[in-house]
C-alpha cells in the first residue's frame, strides 16, 4: 500500500496538513503515517535524555488523542514518534516507508520560518526523495479544482506531466501549464515544440497552456495564480538554480502570505507521485 507521510509538531498548520492528507487518502488507496520527531536538546551526551523521553511520551499521548478523533474508517492511519532532528527523521521515514507524498504545514511553529516553504519543508523538498505538498498557514480547506503547474520547459516535463495527470484524474481537476517567459530563459528552448510534444504524448489529456512575459518569475506566477482561482500550485525542483529563481526573488516574502494555497514540489528523480487506486492501476496495465 502506498504511504502519505504527515509530520506534525502539534501546531495548527500541521493539523491542517493532516486534513488535506486525509482527503487525498480517502480518494485513493493509501495509508497515512503521522510522525512526530522529538529533537534532542542536550549539548552533552546523556544530558537531558530524561526530558527527551518525557517529550516522546507526551507526543505519543497527543497522537493517541488525534487518532481517536479522526473517525475515518476509510483511511488507515497510524503514528510514529522518532528521536532526532525533523529533517533527518522525515528523510529516514520517506526511505523506510517508500513514501509517495509528504504533506506538511508551514508557518506558525517555532521550527518554521516565515519565508516561503519554511526551513524544514524547504529542506525536505530539496532532498528530492519524493513529492512534498506544503500547506501554508491560513490556507482554506477546500477541494482542489484547478492545478497550475509552473513549467520552465527546459526538460520537457514528460515525467511531471504523468504525475500531474494522475492527480488531475484523482481530484477531477483542471490543469494549466504556466510558463513565465523571462529574460533568463536560454535562447535554444523552443516552447511551441515542447508543448506540441506533450500534446502528442498525452493525446487524451486536456492540457491547457499559458505563457506570460515577466522578468520576475515569482511575480508572474503570483499574479496569474491570484487572478485565476488556483487551488494548487505545482512545480518541479530540477536544480538549485531554478529553485532559487522562483523562491529567492524580490517577492519571496509575499508569496506565502498572498497566495494562501497548497504548493506541490515534484522532484526530478526520487519517488513518483502515484495515488491511483490499485484496481484502476491493474486495469491500466492489462
Amino acid at each position: 500500500m502506498k504511504t502519505l507521510l504527515v509530520p506534525v509538531d502539534f501546531s495548527e498548520s500541521s493539523f491542517r496538513a493532516l486534513e488535506y492528507a486525509l482527503d487525498l487518502a480517502s480518494r485513493s488507496q493509501v495509508e497515512i503515517v503521522v510522525m512526530h520527531s522529538a529533537e534532542k536538546g542536550a549539548i552533552l551526551p546523556g544530558l537531558g535524555s530524561g526530558k527527551v523521553e518525557e517529550d516522546k511520551r507526551t507526543a505519543q499521548q497527543k497522537l493517541d488523542g488525534i487518532l481517536a478523533n479522526i473517525n475515518r474508517s476509510d483511511v488507515p492511519v497510524r503514528y510514529i514518534v522518532r528521536e532526532g532532528g525533523a529533517v533527518g527523521e522525515i528523510v529516514k521515514a520517506v526511505e523506510e516507508f517508500g513514501v509517495t507524498l509528504v504533506v506538511m504545514g508551514t508557518g506558525g511553529a517555532k521550527n518554521f520560518t516565515k519565508k516561503v516553504f519554511g526551513t524544514t519543508t524547504e529542506s525536505v523538498a530539496k532532498e528530492g526523495l519524493c513529492p512534498v505538498l506544503a500547506i501554508p498557514e491560513g490556507a482554506a480547506i477546500r477541494p482542489i479544482e484547478h492545478i497550475v503547474y509552473a513549467a520552465d520547459f527546459e526538460n520537457g516535463d514528460q515525467v511531471t506531466t504523468m504525475q500531474l495527470l494522475n492527480l488531475k484524474e484523482l481530484l477531477n481537476a483542471t490543469i494549466t501549464f504556466l510558463h513565465i517567459k523571462s529574460e533568463s530563459q536560454p535562447d535554444y528552448i523552443d516552447d511551441e515544440y515542447i508543448k506540441d510534444s506533450l500534446v502528442k504524448q498525452f493525446p487524451e489529456a486536456e492540457l491547457n497552456f499559458m505563457e506570460i512575459a515577466n522578468k520576475d518569475v515569482a511575480e508572474g506566477i503570483t499574479k496569474y495564480v491570484q487572478a485565476n482561482d488556483t487551488s494548487l500550485l505545482a512545480f518541479t525542483i530540477l536544480n538549485r538554480m531554478f529553485w532559487e529563481k522562483i523562491f529567492h526573488s524580490s517577492v519571496t516574502s509575499q508569496l506565502l502570505k498572498t497566495l494562501k494555497i497548497p504548493m506541490l514540489a515534484l522532484p526530478e528523480n526520487g519517488n513518483l507521485l502515484d495515488l491511483r487506486r490499485q484496481a484502476r492501476l491493474e486495469r491500466d496495465q492489462l
